[in-house]
């Protein structure tokens, strides 16, 4: 599956070294596409700058079991494709360990100034790769200036830091254009319990692209260092060297800025259907994605980002997406609290629209967990669904393509109906409100029987009322009663 979809995002010098290497490693293709995009970023750091002028630095991170995802043979082949091109640069600026803020700032404070005496002048460009990215976040959650200045590093925004010198004397450190790359590994068991909430909804792993990652193979044992038959790739060796010469400004050409916009118009509807815990971690997707392609064309000594270059970064960015949202699914299962599955959406959706809508709609309705060609292979799994392209109103304007139910559904569901219609009718008892008001009969009133008055009670005597004869059905309380009124008189 990783192999289908690396060849969707496979550009250029870049993606053909990648591939060139992939026989001589056991690594995930987009793992090592990923590991070779964030060292190949590093590299040219300060030199090549997207349309806006912010910087190109790609950060990536690794998600898989240990072995299994073989995340270090994925950094260890990005090296070996790399290393012959960019000279001695991993040698010397590569780093790991840094697990707080004040550490970050130092590290790119002290690299910059030992650059200030050699030939090439002030290069501030550090690399970080950490293979037990879990280790350094269980620190670095407990500094919040660490995720802090990882921000502003990646934004191109000045970090500071304020040391006591001798003397106790405050110092500060200072940089005001950090060039850093960052690529990381990580346990998919460990991440749910490290990449912290506040931080993510701080924006902290939004600007970290995440890959899940697999062996691809098992090479045989009696391959002695496999990865020394990787060889140079001379179009990248030329294109460093083009790239550090001057400052590169990219650009996108007309057509490839118009699927841009589309694209940010689209991803931030998508954004704003998602609940923040899911958007939190990939909203930073449409600026990773230029990023991206700057990088791609970069690699072949060139300035502007034609539709092919977009294209293959936009594959590469929303399998990134997915494979984040996958892990967030994963994470939540212990809640109870599971994702639907592409069918599912695409199935409510319809319902809700009625049965048909336009494919839009529908991947607004997917938001990240399906892209145009991960929709196309769902619906091709679904025989009640089809996708057809029908004629717009505008002439020469792009053909609208709607998804809907097919007509073997409707015309199921129509026999359906018409089989309820024929079934001989039950008796329906009517409701309170659909009875009829019952007939009023003719009210006859009866004579009034003259009510006879009340004689006046008599005074009774002690003497009358012992005399007074007991009748049969008197009870015992009746006695006391009469008795207690004689009492009284």
């Amino acid at each position: 599956m990783s192999s289908e979809q690396f060849k969707k995002m496979q550009y250029g010098p870049l993606g053909k070294a990648v591939a060139a290497a992939m026989p001589h490693t056991e690594a995930d293709p987009i793992g090592v596409y990923a590991a070779t995009l964030s060292l190949w970023s590093s590299a040219l750091a300060g030199k090549v700058f997207q349309p806006s002028g912010r910087p190109t630095v790609f950060w990536s991170a690794l998600v898989g079991r240990s072995r299994v995802g073989r995340k270090g043979f994925a950094l260890a082949t990005a090296r070996a494709i790399l290393e012959p091109s960019i000279g001695g640069f991993l040698a010397t600026r590569m780093r790991k360990g840094i697990s707080s803020g004040p550490s970050l700032v130092t590290t790119l404070f002290e690299v910059e100034q030992e650059s200030l005496t050699s030939e090439d002048g002030r290069d501030g460009r550090v690399m970080i790769a950490e293979g037990e990215w879990a280790s350094v976040l269980k620190r670095a959650n407990r500094d919040a200036t660490y995720h802090d200045q990882l921000i502003n590093a990646w934004d191109g925004e000045s970090v500071v830091n304020t040391t006591k010198g001798k003397g106790g004397k405050r110092e500060e450190q200072r940089i005001d254009v950090p060039l850093l790359g960052y690529h990381v590994h990580i346990q998919p068991g460990r991440w749910a319990p490290l990449v912290k909430p506040e931080f993510a909804l701080g924006g902290a792993f939004n600007r970290i692209p995440h890959f899940l990652v697999n062996q691809s193979q098992s090479l045989p044992s009696n391959i002695k260092k496999p990865l020394d038959a990787v060889k140079e790739t001379p179009a990248l060796t030329r294109a460093y060297r083009w790239a550090r010469e001057k400052t590169r400004e990219m650009e996108l050409s007309p057509e490839a800025a118009t699927l841009h916009d589309a694209y940010r118009r689209e991803f931030d509807d998508r954004m704003a259907s998602l609940p923040e815990n899911v958007s939190c971690f990939i909203e930073r997707g449409d600026e990773n994605l230029l990023r991206l392609a700057c990088l791609l064309v970069a690699a072949e000594r060139k300035t502007v980002i034609s539709v092919k270059a977009w294209q293959a970064a936009h594959a590469m960015m929303e399998y990134s997406m997915a494979c984040t949202e996958k892990l967030i699914n994963e994470a939540q299962q212990g809640t109870g609290r599971q994702m639907k599955s592409v069918e599912q959406i695409v199935r409510e959706a319809l319902h809700r629209y009625g049965g048909e809508a336009t494919r839009t709609l529908i991947l607004r309705s997917l938001g990240t967990r399906g892209n145009a060609d991960s929709l196309s292979a769902a619906i091709d799994k679904m025989p009640d669904v089809v996708m057809e392209t029908r004629q717009g109103s505008a002439k020469g304007g792009p053909k609208p393509v709607y998804v809907r139910f097919t007509d073997a559904k409707r015309e199921g569901e129509d026999e359906h109906q018409a089989q309820v219609e024929e079934r001989p009718k039950l008796a329906v008892v009517p409701s309170q409100a659909e009875r009829p008001a019952p007939r009023k009969r003719p009210v006859t009133t009866a004579p009034k029987k003259p009510v006879a008055k009340k004689a006046p009670a008599k005074r009774v005597t002690r003497k009358k009322a012992d005399a007074a004869p007991k009748t049969p059905l008197g009870s015992q309380k009746e006695d006391q009663m009469v008795s207690s009124m004689a009492d009284l008189l």
